[in-house]
């Protein structure tokens, strides 16, 4: 194993303004390029998403202490999956286990839960190995070997392909967008109504509310217990799955990498509004096969069986989307400018 360009390399020349904002097809991001950017002092200008997302827009988060939070970010979310899906599995409700996978939080938490493992391994191989990695065929099997299970995981390795650094910043824009709205949808929606799983807080001439039945988005609803007065493990998975997630994602945005403001702006809307539609065909399956409504208002129960009412709650769902991206979009360009970095993207 060995790594690219063990002789100094020439330096490229200066980027202008109008070289930056090119198109991928224009730019040269093979991992000999990216280390090229990375090491001398154009790295911030054509530096690829896979090592913006290994690096924070702040000097006073470096490499290390970037490491030690990811690290503890996602071992505190592995504990909340944990205890999350205890709570889950021993919850008392007439459907089966096999509902959990199609409910929305379960999904949104999923998707963030695998972008900080991702990015904690990535960070940490980054830091050992900053450079791109190259396989020598003079080298042993075993060598060889070794090598390209580093490249696999080397952030490097990995600026090949326009189409999936694109499919990466999707996945960066999905897995952040999801959870802020399931809290929203949480605490505006669900909690007012009566169906958030405890007592809803009193509100001035508020009438009483009937509990929900077992189908809905949260069962062991006591009308007679607030969100404190329920079991710990029970309070403890609500206000982090509904709510804890949401903050995560907030200090990912704004502190723990240095990701641009994706472009194209429309690409991207579009891309969140299908992934949104794709849930609701995950949701209606899992609602065929289970008899569990996903997501409250595929549940006709609640939607008072009319199926009218149903279709313009996916249609407001699909269309809500897109704003909870530009609020994304907004947290972006606001580190953008705290941090002075004043570029357009490139993946």
């Amino acid at each position: 194993m060995s790594e690219t360009n063990e002789r100094a390399p020439l330096l490229p020349r200066p980027v202008s303004s109008v070289q930056s904002a090119q198109s991928d097809s224009h730019v040269d991001l093979s991992p000999s390029r990216v280390e090229v950017l990375y090491m001398s002092g154009l790295s911030d200008i054509q530096q690829p998403i896979y090592l913006r997302a290994c690096h924070s827009s702040y000097r006073l988060i470096n490499q290390k202490l970037l490491l030690f939070l990811r690290l503890l970010l996602a071992g505190y979310m592995s504990a909340v999956f944990g205890v999350s899906l205890k709570y889950k599995l021993e919850n008392e409700d007439e459907h089966t286990p096999w509902r959990i996978p199609f409910q929305f939080s379960t999904v949104a938490f999923v998707m963030q839960w695998a972008w900080h493992l991702q990015m904690t391994l990535w960070t940490a191989m980054h830091l050992i190995f900053p450079k791109a990695i190259e396989v020598d065929p003079a080298e042993c099997h075993g060598h060889r070997a070794r090598a390209y299970v580093l490249r696999f995981f080397s952030p490097p390795n990995r600026a090949t392909s326009g189409i999936r650094r694109f499919s990466f910043s999707m996945f960066y824009t999905v897995s952040h967008v999801f959870p802020l709205m399931n809290t929203v949808m949480y605490w505006a929606v669900l909690v007012p109504a009566g169906h958030g799983g405890f007592r809803p807080p009193s509100m001035p001439h508020s009438h009483p509310i009937s509990p929900p039945d077992a189908n809905a988005t949260i069962a062991g609803y006591s009308q007679d217990k607030g969100l404190f007065e329920e079991d710990p493990i029970k309070a403890f998975s609500i206000i982090n799955v509904w709510s804890i997630t949401s903050i995560i994602a907030l200090i990912e945005v704004s502190f723990l990498n240095s990701i641009r403001r994706p472009t194209s702006v429309t690409g991207h809307t579009a891309g969140v509004m299908a992934s949104s539609g794709a849930y609701l065909a995950w949701a209606a399956l899992g609602k065929l096969i289970t008899g569990h409504s996903g997501v409250f208002f595929l549940d006709p129960d609640l939607m008072a069986g009319a199926p009218e009412s149903i279709i313009a709650a996916c249609i407001i769902f699909v269309a809500v989307s897109p704003g909870f991206f530009s609020y994304m979009y907004g947290l972006i360009a606001m580190r953008e400018a705290i941090t002075a970095v004043h570029r357009d993207s490139l993946y």
